[in-house]
Order: C-alpha cells, then structure tokens, then sequence
C-alpha cells in the first residue's frame, strides 16, 4: 500500500565532509519514511556545482531541500547559504542547517540568510525526525520560502504551453514591460510541457488549449494530473464562457483570452493565481492535517483508504487498520505544559515511523489517537506483529530537555474483507477493538473479531514462548542423511525442532514462520548454525570422510546483511572446515543481485551452496548458468511424480543432465519408496534424500549410523 501522498522521490542535496555523518543522517532519512533520493556533496564548492548545474552536473535537477553543514573545506556552509539564498533560481529552496556550530552569530547569521531551521550535532533522532516531518508536511507542502530581501534579485520561473511563437513573443514582452521577474520558459506541445513539469519546479503555467499534440479541456486535464500543486492560468484564443467555466471547474486557477487587457492585466492574472493556489493549499492542508504532527487526519485516513480498498482486495491483499491511542499525555500537559506535550507527541510519531513498513498508512485520528492502514496477503500476521513492536517502542521512556516521563498506549485492529471493506467502518471497528483492549489495561492489542482475537493472542503469545525457548534451551536439532548412489551419507540436513514445555513437540512448519515475521528469525538462524556446526564436528571421529552438514538459510537472514560475519563466527567457535558446510537458499532468495554478491562471497570462503526446492519458483535451468550454486534440491513434487508422470522424469532428466555438465551436484528430495530409488538413480541423479533414506534422527541416532556405515561400508553402485 503507498502512503497517503505519493510522487516523485524528495530529491535531497546533503553538504557534509564528514562520512560518518554522511551515514548518520542516510539511516535517520531511511527512518523518517520520506520517499528521497539523496546527494552528497563534500565541500561547498561541489554542492555550489550542483546547484548551479554546472560542468559534470548540468543535468542534475535541482534538490527539494538543503541539509547543510556549516564547517565545510573551502567554501564554508555560512558563504554558501548566502550564496543559495543570493541566486534567484536556488533562493526559494529550503536549507536546515546541521552543525555543531553552538554559537549564537552563527544562529543568527543562518537565520538572516532564510534558513528555515538550525540543528546542533551530535544528532537526536526524535528531534531530527521532527523536524523532517515538519519540512515534508509544512515547508514542502503548504507555503513558498522567501526568496530573499528586496534588493537581492529574484525570478519567478512560468512556463508557457504555446505552440504559436508570434503569440509566445507577445506574452513575454507583455510580461517584462510590468513585471521583469517573471522568467518564460516556453513548450510547443503537450508532450514537452510535460516534460519541463517533470524537470523543473514552476511558479505558474500559462496552458493554450489548442496544441499539436492535444485539443480543448483534455489538454487542461493532462496538465492538472502532472502539474499538481502549480497554478495554472488557461490563455486561450476563444472568448467561450461555457469553456471558461468547466475550466475553472476542473482546477484552472483563471481563464484569460488573448488580445483582451494589457501586460498589467496578465501579470495580475499570474499573480493572483498564484496567491489563490497558495491559500487554497493552506486551507486544504489545514482541513485536512493534524496541526501538530503533520499527519493526515481521520477524514483524510478514510477517503485514501476507501481509494485504496478495492483494488488492494482484487489482488488478493487484505488490509488491516489499526487505531492506537497514547495515554498519560493529559497528565503530561498538565504538569508540564503543552508544549513539552506537543514535543512527546511528535516523538511517538517518529518512533511508529521507525517501526512501520514500507507502506503503512499513517494518521492522527483524535487528539493522541493514531490510525495506521497495513496491506499484506496475511494482514492480520503483519498488523499484529507491527502492533507487538509499536507497544515496545512507545513504552521507552520520553527526554525533553531536563524532563523524563513515560507514556502508555493500547491498539485495537480491524480486518477487511473479514469484518467489513467499507474505510469508515473498518476504523470504527478498530477503535472499538482499542477501547476493548483499554478495558483489560494498558500495553494491550485486541482485534475487533472475537475469533481473530483469539487467534491472534495464540500468535502472540507463541512468539513470546519463542523467544523464551532459545534461553531455556528448548529448541533442538534433528539430522535427516543424504546418500550417494553407493547408500554413503555424504551430507545431513540440519532441522530446528522446538520442545514446547505444554504443546509437546513442533515441527518447523509450526513456528519458523512466525519467526520469520520479526528478528526472531536472526536469533535462530545463529543459533542453528552455532550448534549444527558443532555436532557436525562430532563426526569427525566416527568416519573416515565425515559428511556436510547442510543449514537452511532464511530470507531474513540473507537480507539482514550478518550472514557473512554469524558464518565466520561459528565456523571459528566450532573449528569445522568450511568445505564441510552447505547453506541451503531457494531460488526466489537468488534472484537480487545483493543475493549474489552475498553467495559469492561465502563460496568463496570454500562454503558450499545449494538451490532448495527446485522447481517450484519461475525456475528455468539457465539460472544454474548464473546462480553461484554447488547443488541443486529438486523438489519432492517433481520426485513424487517421475515414477508415474513421463513428462516430470523427462524435466528431471533435464535438470540432473544440465546440473552435471555444469559440474553442479543434483539431490532428489522426497525419496519415499525403493520405486523413487531406482528410477532416480536410473535418471542419473546422484544424491538422494527422503523418508525411504532414513527420517530425521537425533544427533545420537545420526551418530550411530555413522558408526555403523564405518564398520559396514555400502556396497558400489554395482552392487545393487
């Protein structure tokens, strides 16, 4: 689900020499969740270049905001705010300045040259997140910066959609006789209109109707959907009132006819337009936000959630909303004033904003009521766990200045399509389900179905158990043997099991998933590849070729970006050769190219890496040319039809003939009779895995059978 307002990325010029910092204020721009694309420059006159657009960065467009350090090599930051503030192109962007510079000349000096705010180093993330908020909701969105004192100049940049250039000359010398700060920019056709729209920021646009490429009010409604907040004034050939008016109708600030009035009169036209698109903005953002935080408020919620439920739930998503309420503020305000309130509250809005996905639609509904909008296939999972970590953010205690305080905060969520899909009744529903989960004390989530509640509690409270589990020691390993074509087991498949102190033992398919919905999933990917690793140097002394151990990795964990170093880390606590271990990914997790400069990295430590379920993604064997892989696990799907189904032997005949020639090892996965045995080795697959095998055994049990196939070797392939 995109957020509330959504568009182009916030293009964000960053003057920093400081590479730290650099990465300081990337990471706090990740969380503030505005869609940016960001640029560093590293000393005033680079980030001079850039802006100028000049040399190597002509073709750079120009930033939406400044984030500004003033002790800078070379050109320092307090010159090159003078200089940005002096250019009439540059003056009307927004600089915050970020330095550690505490002295008041220097506050004072930013201030004078229409910086619009001054943060001290080292960083706060509440209050930097505070202040993104107010540059994306306020400065961003609701007025124009000044551009400067009067004696400076300044240009006012409109373009002009005019195909005739006798009548574009006219307009611009009608223009510079009464108002010189107008600068013309002019486009023949729609399509470069557009085009310029999509480069720059203008102040205004003057629109002809009649163009090449586009005829009457469809040229109006084409520009609106680009043009956006930019006022538009319609200059047009055809004194036609029923036009005129369906053109203000559809967002036309004013209709002008060429050769009626004068340069004055057009120049009022603009300006006019101008000052109307701004107050019509500010009205709009008024009526439409929270003053405080920013936010979008309950009516804005329903109406981008009521657009977004259709075709959210024709894809198969389902949507969660979830209302949230902060309480102990009231007391705060009291004792501390509302300001000091204000500040907390901006605060636990930063900190949901941390914590939500990509996505999530946030918004004040009440005073210190917040809604927040989550689409996922298993929106109910997905609202439950950001739930679990909201009341784990919001229950950390609040600084401002000399004042500590603590607030507390319950949820109620709603689903839809399962209690309703109509926005309005979804977040009554959720607040419903809050004011239930108040009744039973603070720190609590409730959802709005009774059944989903109760479900939902079960999720909850075994992730909790999880949790507890790895420090109480309850989860365990079982190895299940691959062989060769001669019965040699040449690798073991590590697999988690828990021992649950009520619900007796699970399997994976029981809580792993729940774990891969939060960082649980990081815990037990060490924890697995801690202990495999050690039991496999066990082996050692039972068999003269001890076998691979072969450990599932997640996508979580593959992504995390610690996978590299948790590897290195039990390799060395447990001594097993590299050689000796097989990390085994499905092909899905392979597709990105971070994936596989990951993969690379690890087989280039000797480490072996297998594709797990062959077959059941988008699989095509041209990917065992590109994927960085030693073995390939065909599906059980695939195995269990090969007896029976000519054309699922013949695939994989296929795949284990394409493997080889690569000098990829093939395993079949799902080997459960002799019948499965025969033909798959018949099909030249040379390791295989499945209940026939043998099951998934304790590590004494595998033990033993390493001693056992010491004593009693397997005969040859020959041998039958």
């Amino acid at each position: 689900m995109g957020q509330e307002i959504t568009g182009r990325p916030l293009e964000i010029l960053l003057v920093e020499d400081n590479p730290g910092d650099v990465r300081l204020t990337a990471e706090m721009l990740k969380q503030a969740k505005l869609l940016n694309r960001l640029t560093v420059a590293c000393d005033g006159e680079q980030a001079l270049a850039m802006l100028q657009q000049t040399g190597a960065y002509a073709h750079q467009p120009l930033p939406d905001l400044i984030l500004l350090d003033l002790n800078l090599p070379g050109l320092d930051g307090r010159e090159l705010l003078e200089r940005i503030k002096e250019e009439p192109g540059l003056a009307r962007i927004p600089v915050v300045v970020l330095t550690q510079s505490g002295a008041e000349a220097d506050v004072r000096r930013a201030y004078d040259a229409y910086a619009c705010c001054y943060v001290r180093k080292p960083l706060d993330i509440d209050q930097f997140l505070g202040v993104m908020q107010s540059i994306g909701h306020f400065w961003l969105s609701v007025v124009t910066l000044p551009a400067g004192s009067g004696n400076r100049a300044d240009t006012v940049p409109v373009l002009l959609v005019e195909d005739e250039p006798g009548d574009a000359r006219l307009v611009g010398e009608l223009l510079r006789e009464v108002e010189p700060r107008y600068s013309l920019h002019t486009a023949g056709s729609l399509a470069e209109a557009l085009r310029q729209l999509a480069l720059q920021r203008f102040a205004a646009v003057l629109l002809d109707l009649g163009l090449p490429d586009s005829q009457g009010l469809p040229t109006l409604r084409a520009m609106l959907q680009v043009a956006g907040a930019v006022p538009l004034v319609v200059l047009s050939g055809r004194d036609d009132e029923t036009v005129a008016i369906r053109a203000i109708q559809l967002g036309a600030q004013d209709y002008v006819v060429k050769g009626r009035g004068d340069g004055q009169h057009l120049a009022r036209a603009l300006r006019y337009a101008i000052e109307r698109k701004l107050v019509q903005e500010h009205l709009e953002f008024v009526a439409s936000h929270d003053s405080v935080t920013g936010l979008p408020n309950r009516r804005r919620f329903i109406e981008t959630v009521r657009q977004l439920l259709p075709s959210l739930l024709r894809q198969g998503s389902q949507v969660a909303v979830l209302v949230l309420t902060l309480t102990g503020l009231g007391a705060v305000n009291q004792s501390l004033g509302h300001d000091i309130g204000d500040l907390a509250l901006k605060a636990a809005v930063g900190r949901m904003q941390r914590v939500m996905p990509e996505g999530t639609v946030l918004a004040c509904s009440g005073s210190s009521e917040f809604a927040m909008a989550v689409a996922d296939r298993d929106a109910m999972g997905a609202a439950a766990q950001l739930a679990e970590r909201l009341l784990a953010a919001l229950r950390q205690p609040y600084r401002v200045g000399e004042q500590e305080f603590y607030l507390g905060s319950q949820i109620g969520l709603s689903l839809a399509p399962g209690d309703t899909d109509e926005a309005a009744t979804l977040l009554k529903y959720a607040e419903t389900a809050m004011y239930q989960a108040g009744q039973r004390g603070g720190g609590t989530i409730d959802f709005y179905s009774p059944a989903l509640n109760h479900e939902v509690q079960e999720r909850l409270e075994l992730e909790r158990e999880l949790r507890h589990a790895l420090v109480r020691g309850e989860l365990l390993l079982e190895f299940q043997p691959i062989v060769d074509v001669r019965g040699q087991v040449v690798s073991a498949e590590a697999l988690t099991r828990w021992e649950h102190p009520r619900r007796g033992r699970l399997g994976p398919d029981q809580f792993l998933p729940l774990a891969e919905q939060s960082d649980l999933i990081l815990l037990v990917g060490r924890w697995v590849l801690q202990q495999a690793m050690q039991m496999a140097m066990e082996w050692v002394a039972l068999s003269p070729q001890p076998p691979c151990v072969a450990i599932n990795v997640s996508a979580r964990q593959l992504a995390s970006g610690t996978l590299l170093d948790d590897v290195r880390e039990a390799l060395a606590a447990s001594g097993l050769p590299p050689h000796r271990l097989e990390l085994e990914l499905t092909e899905s997790m392979m597709q990105r190219a971070d994936s596989r400069e990951a993969l690379n990295a690890l087989r280039a430590m000797g480490i072996s890496v297998a594709i797990d379920d062959f077959g059941t993604g988008f699989s095509s064997l041209s990917y065992l040319k590109v994927f960085p892989v030693d073995v390939i696990k065909i599906d059980r799907s695939f195995v269990t039809e090969a007896i029976s189904d000519p054309r699922d032997a013949v695939i994989v005949r296929a795949i284990i003939a394409m493997a080889h020639i690569l000098g990829i090892d093939v395993v079949a996965e799902g080997v459960e009779s002799e019948r499965h045995q025969i033909v798959l080795r018949a099909l030249g697959c040379n390791r295989l895995q499945g209940f026939f095998i043998g099951r998934p055994e304790s590590p004494a049990q595998f033990c033993e059978r390493l001693r056992l196939q010491t004593l009693n070797p397997p005969p040859g392939p020959g041998h039958g």
